[in-house]
């Protein structure tokens, strides 16, 4: 799913001294990329951020490296279903309501995947990734902060409506709260992957207020997928974690679900807590669910008769241009459709099948070098060190509660998805690297 381009030979190597210092920036870099990712708001020209200022220097000032005599290959993991995911937005356009959003759609994709491969040939060594995933950390806990601050400004200092139907739903530095319980969702598996590089008490202080800014969005997509994240960070820790762990990690799993399974069949046969469970629902945000799923019920039925007329896609970035009846507004004050609010359906739609293909493709290439990290970590007597355990389990964590959270968010022009993605797939390449030399495994 990778393809190396090689860089032209030149007859004198660069000193170790300069390609110490080229390390040393490009570790910045990514540390620089990883303190910016979250700060979206306020935005500039077309809703760009700092960070793009910074990426397209840095996309340039790496374009050139890449293209001096006797650098390193230009390594660009993904590259299959990307093109296949450009090949059906081309076709696509063919069929667009709006030319310009498609145009502007197709601008945004190749920016990121170029920031992308600038921050997964940059990620090199152990050092880097650590360096990277701490900053990442150490900004999710400003930004959860800057969260918190918002609702106590807003509820005149009292956190009372944290959980419930109604209040603020904070965003922070994001967009939309929506974009922001993402964020966090990613955060918490990246903190937990530092459990064995970084001192414990501030990292569980980091995780707890990076978590409570996730419950404070009410975001019921967030939570739902950080479920999903969090059991196959167990299930993935039970398989590959030391032996000597498993067996209390999987009696505390199933302890938990012997629970949840029998406090589900007393609800089921006798309607025990039927009132705390009605309670729960009308006094919390959980009561939200249902609106909202009605609201995403509404859009997707308009996208799919869009999709009978035109079923290699709309073009991308058109499903907010479609025109709808008066019968069908899902505006009060406007005739324009929303955005798909699913990655899957929004690809399938706008990009057509060779979009969804492409889509489906990219996520399971994904995991494969999740597996290829994995396999290029462990030693020896067949034993994975606990830093890479950590770092595996909290990959295949955050893909799957990514992988959840697609069905009703559309998070493919997320700056800090992409560098995620980046991550896994950079420590991946780095552990290739590293094969034959243990003390750089990344």
């Amino acid at each position: 799913m990778s393809v190396a381009i090689p860089g032209a030979r030149a007859t004198d190597l660069p000193a170790p001294a300069a390609d110490a210092r080229t390390r040393q920036r490009g570790r910045a870099y990514l540390v620089l990329a990883a303190v910016l990712a979250p700060l979206c708001v306020p935005a500039g020209p077309g809703q760009s951020a700092l960070l793009d200022v910074v990426n397209l220097f840095a996309i340039v000032a790496f374009a050139l490296f890449v293209a001096a005599p006797g650098r390193q290959p230009l390594r660009v993991p993904l590259a299959i279903p990307v093109a296949l995911v450009a090949v059906g937005s081309l076709i696509a356009c063919a069929w667009a309501p709006s030319l310009g959003q498609a145009a502007l759609s197709l601008a945004q994709d190749v920016y990121l995947f170029a920031s992308f491969l600038v921050a997964v040939n940059l990620v090199r060594s152990r050092r880097d990734l650590r360096a990277v995933r701490v900053a990442w950390v150490w900004a999710a806990v400003a930004v959860s902060l800057v969260a918190v601050g918002q609702l106590l400004i807003h509820n005149g200092g009292s956190l009372g409506s944290l959980v419930g139907s109604r209040g603020l739903r904070p965003a922070a530095t994001f967009y939309n709260p929506n974009m922001f319980a993402d964020y966090l969702m990613t955060s918490v598996f990246v903190a937990m992957s530092l459990a064995a590089e970084v001192r414990r008490i501030p990292l569980v202080i980091a995780t707890g207020v990076i978590g409570f800014a996730l419950l404070a969005t009410k975001s019921n997509g967030g939570m739902i997928a950080f479920a999903a994240g969090a059991i196959t960070w167990c299930a993935v820790g039970i398989a590959i974690g030391p032996a000597h762990r498993r067996g209390g990690l999987l009696a505390a799993t199933a302890l938990l679900a012997t629970l949840a399974g029998a406090g589900l069949w007393l609800n089921a046969e006798w309607g025990l807590a039927d009132g705390a469970l009605r309670s729960l629902k009308e006094q919390t945000f959980v009561g939200r669910m249902e609106k909202s799923s009605a609201s995403r019920m509404r859009i997707w039925e308009q996208l799919e008769r869009a999709y009978a007329r035109s079923p290699m896609g709309i073009g991308p970035g058109n499903s907010g241009s479609l025109t709808v009846g008066i019968a069908d507004r899902e505006r009060p004050d406007s005739y324009r459709s929303k955005e798909a609010h699913s990655d899957y359906l929004g690809y399938a739609i706008e990009r057509g099948p060779l979009g969804l293909m492409g889509l489906l493709g990219f996520m399971l290439a994904t995991y494969l070098y999740v597996a290829r990290y994995w396999q290029n970590s462990r030693r020896r007597d067949g034993r994975t060190p606990r830093r890479a355990a950590l770092w595996t389990a909290s990959m295949f964590a955050a893909l799957t509660a990514s992988a959840v959270h697609s069905m009703v968010i559309e998070k493919l022009h997320f700056r800090h998805f992409w560098l995620f993605i980046a991550l896994v797939c950079g420590s991946a390449l780095a552990s290739d690297r590293a094969a034959d030399a243990p003390a750089e495994v990344a």
